[in-house]
């Protein structure tokens, strides 16, 4: 589904979040000077040593600089799958893109993200066979706007292109709109070649001579959508994703430590994590939906390790950093405390959600805190996830 969430105005220089599961955005204006090149990486400095003109040189260094705006050490980490840049040794993505005014970057904890954009031009209308399909341009020909549409139409194929990172992707024959812009603002969906979709975002701002410059944004729609409920014990989390799956008519995964451990009664060391964790993943990898709530995942562990046992393990963290959902609702103990025979902690909940918090900031993960009671807590979480939804 495809929200229709209204987007602020993007200013310049300005760290802008229109939702999406994460979706960060930043521009600013073509730097003076080149005297930041310092920032870039060993590979970008042998690209930027390649332009002959400054203004290219400019044009590539003010993207760069604002992506750091995002994360301080983004660009010293830039690399390159062909032309597409990632960033060394982090599962997030980026997209970086500028015009003769403007440098533009893009970032997404999860999803591959493309970015584009454009200035107004008139060679829109004369390439049009090139990069629209027949339907397309019939469409774009009878609009409202069809200036309008056919510039976000090409930021659009531009942006996916970049996100899909597929080889010979036809703009006119492989990537097709399912929506026309009519708006200066809004979001719609494409298809590629192969099954996949994206979201598109565009948004219309006018520079300090009234020039207007257009933002598209593409992002990989996933086929499942998940969304993990975590917190302290006590915190509502089970009853929370039942109500949830039942709300959105969606699965979901019950926590697997409970299960296991009623098995064992109840004594446990640090191997039986090990093995809860990889019976988690493997249950959670084959419950399919178009979104699926995860009661708690390896998060719980890693938290659960620490407190327990006073250690860290690296397959914790690498099962975490190849299985990272794309939401999480960190539920807030204003519950009461309910006893049962594998609950811990009942005296500091407070201080195991601040531990929760931590790492999902560390890790750069979208969230949101859920609090209240009975349906008002059921409201919250379903308008965190809607203020987010594709």
């Amino acid at each position: 589904m495809v929200s229709d969430v209204k987007f602020k105005h993007i200013k310049s220089d300005q760290i802008h979040k229109p939702g999406l599961f994460g979706l960060i955005l930043i521009y600013i204006p073509i730097i003076n000077d080149l005297q930041g090149s310092q920032i870039l990486s060993t590979e970008d400095k042998k690209r930027f040593s390649k332009f002959k003109t400054e203004q290219k040189k400019r044009e590539f260094l003010t993207a760069r600089i604002a992506l750091n705006k995002i994360d301080k050490g983004f660009s010293q980490k830039i690399s390159y799958k062909g032309q597409r840049p990632f960033l060394k040794n982090e599962i997030d993505h980026i997209s970086l893109s500028h015009s003769n005014s403007f440098g533009i970057a893009a970032w997404h904890p999860t999803l591959p993200v493309g970015i584009d954009i454009e200035s107004d031009r008139d060679q829109f209308k004369k390439v049009s066979k090139k990069f629209l399909s027949p339907n397309e341009i019939n469409k774009i020909e009878s609009s409202p706007n069809p200036k309008l549409a056919r510039r976000i139409a090409w930021g659009a194929k531009e942006s996916i292109f970049k996100a899909a990172d597929q080889k010979s992707l036809s703009f006119s024959k492989d990537i097709q709109l399912e929506f026309i812009a009519t708006k200066i603002e809004g979001k719609g969906v494409a298809n590629i070649i192969g099954g996949r979709q994206y979201v598109v975002y565009w948004s219309l701002f006018k520079d300090s001579r009234k020039n207007d410059h257009a933002i598209v944004c593409a992002i990989e729609k996933p086929k499942s959508l998940r969304i993990v409920l975590t917190g302290p014990e006590s915190s509502g989390k089970t009853e929370l994703a039942n109500s949830l799956s039942k709300y959105f008519k969606m699965p979901f995964v019950p926590e697997y430590a409970r299960e296991y451990l009623n098995k064992k009664n109840k004594e446990y060391d640090l191997s039986d994590l090990l093995k809860i964790n990889d019976a988690q993943t493997k249950i959670q990898k084959v419950t399919d939906g178009e979104m699926v709530f995860w009661d708690t995942d390896i998060i719980t562990i890693i938290i659960w390790a620490k407190e327990k046992f006073n250690t860290k393990n690296e397959i914790f963290e690498k099962s975490l950093k190849e299985n990272v959902p794309h939401f999480y609702l960190l539920c807030n103990p204003d519950l009461d405390w309910e006893q049962d025979d594998l609950r811990e902690n009942p005296n500091d909940r407070y201080r195991l959600l601040r531990e929760y918090q931590s790492i999902l900031t560390k890790r750069r993960i979208p969230y949101a805190h859920i609090q209240g009671k009975g349906k008002i807590r059921l409201a919250n979480a379903i308008d965190s996830i809607q203020s987010q939804v594709f």
